[in-house]
């Protein structure tokens, strides 16, 4: 008999994010869901999954409803760095809901970041098992191209986010290769021309490595058809999210993550793999 194998996969999505708090909220306080094998996360869901891996769930809300909704971190007059991500890592992460990395690190879950290296333009996934910094990783993921304006150099190669990275795609890919036979994949991507069109114009000045290497990769998860046996369960939005992509008013955080938690807890998708936990 297969070992069952269970892996929580996490978008991105910027503001939208909130929405997977909520729900992951919902797995840990209405099916007890707390000790996954694997967490796959990168950009907006990267944060919220960290501390779901330190067991720290009461700093998820704590977060996404009275810290994000700050104009140090988001202002949309701050044109050379509209997103301050080094303000969510060095203040929210490391100060006012300190992160304990040393918990991530010992953690029996397997949590990987996912970012995307300039230079090749592959996505690469950063892990709690490698001895990886995981609040550099964590900076990575979330350096958003023009938005937060920033290069992060790990390890001798320079990272940021990408839809490559961001998106839900990539990350089942990973799971599947890592063993997974249940993936739960909450998925709150929403479509923002204006980003994509700003991306595109980004995208056009990598180098040619980059470009060759991320279509590729594009084109792969495009193309990728998960294996039979493999049991997915997706969670997405029931309805239009109130904070999208640049929007962190604080009411709209809230309204994002109640409604992440409701669509959770009352999904029979998801209530009927997980109302009997391992």
């Amino acid at each position: 008999m297969i070992k069952k194998k269970l892996a929580i996969v996490v978008s991105g999505g910027g503001m939208s994010s909130s929405y997977g708090a909520g729900a992951t909220s919902a797995l840990v306080k209405e099916f007890h869901l707390t000790k996954p094998d694997i967490v796959i996360t990168g950009s907006g869901g990267a944060g919220t999954m960290a501390y779901f891996v330190a067991g720290q769930y009461d700093l998820i809300t704590k977060i996404w409803t009275n810290l994000l909704s700050t104009r140090k971190f988001i202002n949309p007059i701050r044109f050379w760095r509209v997103m301050d991500v080094d303000y969510l890592i060095d203040n929210v992460f490391k100060k006012q809901a300190s992160l304990d990395v040393g918990k991530v690190s010992s953690s029996n879950i397997k949590y990987l970041i996912s970012a995307t290296n300039l230079r090749t333009g592959k996505i690469e996934y950063f892990s709690n098992n490698n001895h990886d910094d995981i609040f550099e990783a964590l900076r990575a993921t979330k350096a958003v191209p023009i938005i937060f304006n920033k290069k992060i150099m790990i390890q001798g190669e320079k990272y940021c986010d990408t839809s490559l990275s961001a998106e839900v795609g990539s990350h089942v890919m990973k799971a599947v290769e890592m063993g997974a036979t249940d993936i739960l994949v909450i998925d709150t991507i929403n479509d923002n021309h204006l980003a994509g069109s700003i991306f595109h114009v980004w995208f056009f000045f990598r180098n040619k490595l980059f470009r060759k290497n991320y279509v590729e990769q594009k084109r792969k998860v495009k193309v990728f058809t998960v294996p039979r046996g493999i049991n997915i369960i997706t969670l997405s939005p029931s309805r239009r999210l109130q904070a999208r992509n640049l929007n962190n008013n604080k009411k709209a955080l809230i309204d994002n993550m109640k409604l992440g938690y409701r669509d959770c807890k009352n999904s029979i998708d998801v209530k009927e793999p997980l109302s009997n936990p391992k």
